[in-house]
Formats: C-alpha cells, sequence, structure tokens
C-alpha cells in the first residue's frame, strides 16, 4: 500500500516525515488552501528530501505557465492536479515535462461519472486519488461514502478526505481495490504534522503489506 503524506509547510514537519516508511510528501500550491506554500517554499522545504520519497506539489486548474515555474525552481517529482483540468493540459504537461509524474485527484462523485473520470484521464496520468467532493477542491478533513468505490477495478488510486487510523482501520475491512492513502489532517494535531500518528498509520498499513 502506497502512503502519501500531504500538507507539509514547515522544515521541521519535513524531517519528521522524511526518513519514515512512506512514499510521498505533499506540498499544497494553492492560495486558497490553509496549507498553502509558495514556490520559494517549495524549493527550500524540498531540497533535502531522499530519492525513495516523492515530491508532489498540488495544484488546482493551473496554467502550464505554473507547471513550468514549479519545476524550473523546485526539485519536485510530481505535480497532482486537484481541479478541473483538461486532458490538453496534461498532454502539454506529459510533452515540456516527460519525466513528471502526473496524478489526477478526482472527487466522489455519482460511481457512474466517477467511473466515467477514471477512464477518460486513464491513459496520461500515473495515479488518480479520489476525495471528498469540495467546492474548495479537498481539504474538507471529513470522509465520503468508500462504497462508492466498491466496483473500482483496474485503476490505480489513492482514497483521501479525512483519512486517519481508525478510518484507515474501517476501509481496510471493505476489501477495496484501492492502492493506498493520501494523509494531512488525519497526521496532525494542533495543526502540526504529529510524529507519532505518522508512525502508527505506517506501521497498520505497511505492515499489513507484509502480512499479505
Amino acid at each position: 500500500m502506497k502512503l502519501k503524506f500531504c500538507g507539509f509547510q514547515t522544515l521541521k514537519d519535513v524531517r519528521r516525515a522524511e526518513n519514515l516508511n512512506c512514499d510521498a510528501l505533499g506540498f499544497i500550491h494553492y492560495d486558497k488552501s490553509k496549507r498553502f506554500v509558495t514556490v520559494e517554499e517549495i524549493r527550500h522545504l524540498t531540497q533535502n528530501i531522499p530519492d525513495d520519497k516523492e515530491t508532489v506539489v498540488i495544484v488546482v486548474n493551473p496554467a502550464i505557465e505554473q507547471i513550468n515555474d514549479l519545476v524550473a525552481k523546485t526539485s519536485i517529482t510530481t505535480i497532482q492536479l486537484h481541479g478541473m483540468e483538461s486532458l490538453d493540459l496534461i498532454k502539454k504537461i506529459r510533452t515540456l515535462h516527460p519525466r513528471l509524474k502526473i496524478i489526477k485527484a478526482l472527487p466522489a462523485q455519482d460511481e457512474k461519472v466517477l467511473l466515467e473520470q477514471l477512464a477518460l484521464y486513464n491513459d496520461y496520468i500515473d495515479l488518480f486519488i479520489i476525495d471528498t467532493p469540495s467546492e474548495h477542491y479537498g481539504g474538507t478533513g471529513k470522509h465520503f461514502n468508500w462504497e462508492k468505490l466498491r466496483n473500482i477495478n483496474g485503476y490505480n488510486f489513492l482514497i483521501a478526505g479525512g483519512i486517519n487510523y481508525d478510518n484507515i482501520d474501517k476501509i481496510n475491512k471493505l476489501k477495496l481495490n484501492h492502492s493506498g492513502y493520501d494523509i494531512a489532517s488525519g497526521i496532525e494535531t494542533n495543526g502540526g504534522k504529529d510524529l507519532t500518528k505518522m508512525q502508527d498509520i505506517i506501521e497498520l498499513v505497511k505492515e499489513r503489506d507484509n502480512d499479505d
């Protein structure tokens, strides 16, 4: 199972997570988010992240110039598109930045609509994130009805939205076909990343992989 820890804003929090057994660290470059960080802050926060971690920057409905700026000025490995981005934009990113991984986030809508969206983007991206629907494009800290995901097969996706230790335990019992979890508020205490919460989730998710 893949673990993406998201919403880092301080070097102290990055250092708490950078050597843990997670797969990706996420930085939100969307100015309406309470976890927003600037390009310069992203450059500073990501410069020493180990090579075994993906460095993900989350954007919402960006222009290609914004992507170009992030690639030029930071050491990111992955861009996460969390808005209503077009296939044309994704193809342009692929052409201009062939080494950049692309994640596409989708809201957990009506099952039929969700399946249509998965099919539409699947050939052009590396990973999906399915998140709680929100007019603010995520960041709600609330979960959705995971039963909506029961019939999703053959897609590489993480579950987001109010994910914490207890919810992971509940989701695991549903035997869904997801690839892992994307977590922000569920690894925080008083707005900072909580080392114990991160370690507990890693133990739950990664040790289960070993048991399986």
